[in-house]
């Protein structure tokens, strides 16, 4: 596909994304994609020829991103730990960069052609054991802790893809400080930790602590 066309494609799934996100799939027409565009149906038909196509282009085009992303990440040299940081950094900054294209992908699946919809729920499977791959492979190498890569996957993929729900484009948090606080929660139950201290040294260093901010008060 020349740039220009595939420029235009670009458009018009961006467009009906974001009025399938405003009203949803069902209350969106062709008339109401095509208007801001400044197209006819008739140009648009040369690009998609039912509303479902759009739908499931906008699905596909969602999937094959995190699959590409995912596959440069472990075909990479990075160790577990930071295969797994990187992961969540790059699907934390899709979804915000595309939440109309992730609120359509997550609600409106069961308006998809059946076998589109098959198609979709395999690549989604794919993607999930993709990133058990690398829980799993951190779990052998020592870096995680010994629990499940799947129940891993499951509560970090529940959260980072909650993010299109929530965001406010608006508010504080930008795509790092949500990637940093996922990562914080994540990697206090995940990653494997020094030997604590004995006990007996933090209740020295506590003692030490207390004798120093007591010579303070005496001083003044």
């Amino acid at each position: 596909m020349r740039a220009k066309q595939q420029a235009v494609r670009d458009q018009i799934l961006r467009t009906a994304a974001d009025l399938f996100r405003e009203r949803g799939f069902r209350a969106t027409t062709l008339d109401d994609i095509v208007k801001p565009l400044g197209m006819s149906k008739a140009s648009l038909y040369t690009y998609f020829r039912a509303k479902e196509e759009i739908l499931a282009a906008i699905s596909r085009e969602t999937i094959e991103r995190f699959t590409r992303e995912l596959a440069l990440v472990r075909g990479s040299s990075l160790s577990p730990d930071e295969k797994l940081r990187r992961i969540v950094r790059g699907h934390v900054r899709f979804v915000i960069a595309n939440r109309s294209f992730l609120t359509v992908f997550f609600s409106e699946e069961t308006n998809l052609p059946p076998r589109f919809a098959r198609a979709l729920a395999a690549q989604k499977d794919r993607y999930d054991k993709g990133v058990e791959a690398i829980i799993a492979e951190g779990v052998r190498a020592g870096v995680f802790r010994d629990v499940s890569p799947r129940f891993v996957v499951f509560g970090l993929l529940g959260m980072v893809n909650w993010v299109y729900k929530w965001y406010n484009p608006r508010g504080r948090w930008g795509a790092e400080d949500i990637s940093s606080a996922f990562l914080a929660l994540v990697e206090d139950g995940l990653l494997r930790r020094q030997r604590r201290e004995p006990a007996v040294t933090r209740r020295i260093a506590r003692v030490r602590r207390d004798l120093h901010d007591l010579a303070k008060a005496l001083d003044r």
